[in-house]
């Protein structure tokens, strides 16, 4: 029906015009047929009961006379109306019918009866059962609504025709000239002035749309000609535009890479600033062991050059002073070694620290140990403050992946703390929690959260953004959630979630595969 419609306007005009007549009418005859039915049977519905009234009040003097010749021609009366089916009249002491007439039904669902006792002198002394049917009243009116249906077909028919008739002649043949017009406008053929062909001078919307035609061809010779004459100077314009587009261009990959190389270059200087921070920190701590190891060799150098003296001028040596210079010797070296010894292992953790920050190298750890690690170094950082680190580290979590790269996302998250999340705080605690993923064995989950004054939403939604910061002139770079955020993405393959809101804290997910995803020869960490 769509390619009929599609085909011409002709068969869309006579598509239309059935389909509006057709369905309407169809709509219209089922609604009718509906109608007629609905009242049919509320017209048999009323007639079956005022009948059975009726014949229950004629027929009672020839039931009580037992006279069935007396009571026929009563029901013959009714029954000559053809929407009669069936009257039955059954006395109660006798099995058989007093009277009984039957007439055959095709349309069961159109059947109503009614069953009514026969009563006198206030004694029921027959019932009387009544059927009748409102087929023959439908078929008479279905004959007449299709009697109306073909005077309706044939006035379509007849309009059809007349409509088709105007339409050749007054549409479609001015349209199908019309057509061809446009064909030799469009196949280029702007010469041929449409005169010949077409009726310009008439006032109907054919000839307004032949007139605008007349015009645009009109107006496509004076645009060619125009564009004939611009053709010679085209060439070189092209040429000048594309000449300062590759310009453009080469300053805007030139800007791009200048901006490249400056966010490159201020990563590593924020890296280097981190490390920075960690050196400071371990030189800080390392100022107490190395003091009291100093002072312990000042007093033992004391009390050795007393010793000297007295060997060298001849003085007599008294066991208790020996026993003494013996004490004190072991106690000034017990303090000694495990002075050194705090010293050793500060410059061992950061050591381990600075290369895994500074080599990018993969290896073997455990996650609990290279945790503890990062916070000898971050400690410092907190020790004269009123704010503290918790933690709770799963042992025998081992992995395969970057330490310095965790390293330095787990320092920047706890400066972050510091920095950000304890401003204006009179106290505080970060709590440092990693375990194995409870319903995937082959992932971990590091945690960090603390109970500082948290962010707004606007805040959190941009956290990740380069060169956004909310400490803008006073040292704030921008860049270190920035690094965080591609450090656990793309170096450590895990995924990062930061929950807050203002006054309760900031917590930061981190979940990554125990097994790091291998990284392409010379890829750079950020």
């Amino acid at each position: 029906m769509k390619r009929l419609a599609g085909s011409s306007l002709r068969n869309a005009v006579v598509l239309a015009l059935v389909v509006g007549l057709l369905v309407p009418t169809g709509a219209v005859l089922m609604y009718d047929l509906q109608t007629q039915r609905r009242e049919a049977m509320d017209d048999l519905r009323r007639d079956l009961a005022r009948v059975v009234e009726i014949l229950a009040l004629s027929l009672s003097e020839p039931i009580w006379q037992v006279s069935p010749d007396l009571a026929e021609p009563m029901i013959k009366a009714q029954v000559d109306d053809p929407r009669f089916v069936s009257v039955l009249v059954m006395e109660p002491s006798s099995p058989r019918p007093f009277l009984e007439f039957q007439r055959s039904s095709s349309s069961p669902e159109l059947t109503l009866s009614q069953t009514r006792g026969v009563m006198r002198d206030g004694r029921e002394i027959a019932q009387i059962t009544v059927t009748m049917s409102a087929a023959p009243l439908l078929e008479r009116r279905n004959a007449d609504m299709l009697r109306t249906l073909w005077r309706s077909a044939l006035t379509l028919t007849l309009s059809l025709g007349l409509i088709l008739l105007v339409m050749q002649r007054r549409v479609l043949q001015p349209m199908d000239r019309l057509s061809h017009a446009a064909a030799n406008l469009a196949a280029g053929r702007l010469d041929q002035s449409l005169d010949k062909t077409l009726d310009l001078e008439g006032d109907d919307e054919i000839a307004r749309v032949g007139q605008a035609m007349e015009r645009m061809r009109q107006a496509l010779l004076a645009a060619f000609d125009e564009l004939r004459q611009h053709a010679n100077t085209l060439e070189s314009q092209v040429a000048e535009r594309t000449a300062a587009l590759t310009t453009t261009n080469s300053e805007l990959t030139e800007a791009l890479a200048t901006l490249k190389t400056a966010q490159r270059e201020l990563v590593e200087s924020e890296k280097l600033a981190s490390l920075g921070r960690l050196v400071a920190g371990v030189a800080h701590e390392l100022n107490t062991p190395l003091g009291n190891a100093l002072t312990v060799v000042s007093a033992l150098e004391d009390r050795w050059r007393e010793l000297e003296t007295m060997l060298s001028g001849q003085t007599p040596m008294r066991r208790s002073l020996l026993e003494e210079l013996a004490r004190d010797t072991r106690r000034g070296q017990d303090i000694l070694h495990r002075n050194v010894q705090k010293a050793a292992d500060l410059v061992r953790d950061f050591k381990q620290v600075a290369i895994d920050q500074t080599t990018d190298s993969r290896r073997g750890f455990e996650l609990a140990q290279v945790i503890e690690d990062v916070l000898v170094m971050v400690e410092p950082s907190f020790k004269h403050t009123p704010f503290k680190i918790r933690t709770e580290l799963a042992a025998g979590v081992a992995m395969n992946s970057y330490p310095g790269a965790l390293g330095q996302v787990l320092t920047n998250l706890l400066m972050n703390a510091l920095v950000h999340g304890f401003e204006k705080r009179d106290s505080g605690q970060v709590s440092v929690r990693c375990a194995p993923v409870a319903d995937d064995a082959e992932m971990v989950e590091l945690e960090v959260q603390d109970d500082g004054r948290g962010m707004d939403e606007s805040v959190r939604r941009r956290i990740f953004d380069p060169f956004f910061t909310t400490k803008l002139g006073t040292g704030g770079s921008g860049l270190g959630m920035h690094i965080v955020h591609n450090i656990v993405t793309n170096v450590l393959g895990g995924q990062i979630e930061v929950l807050s809101s203002p006054g309760a804290g900031t917590r930061t997910l981190i979940r990554m595969p125990r097994i790091a995803p291998q990284r392409a020869a010379g890829e750079s960490m950020l």
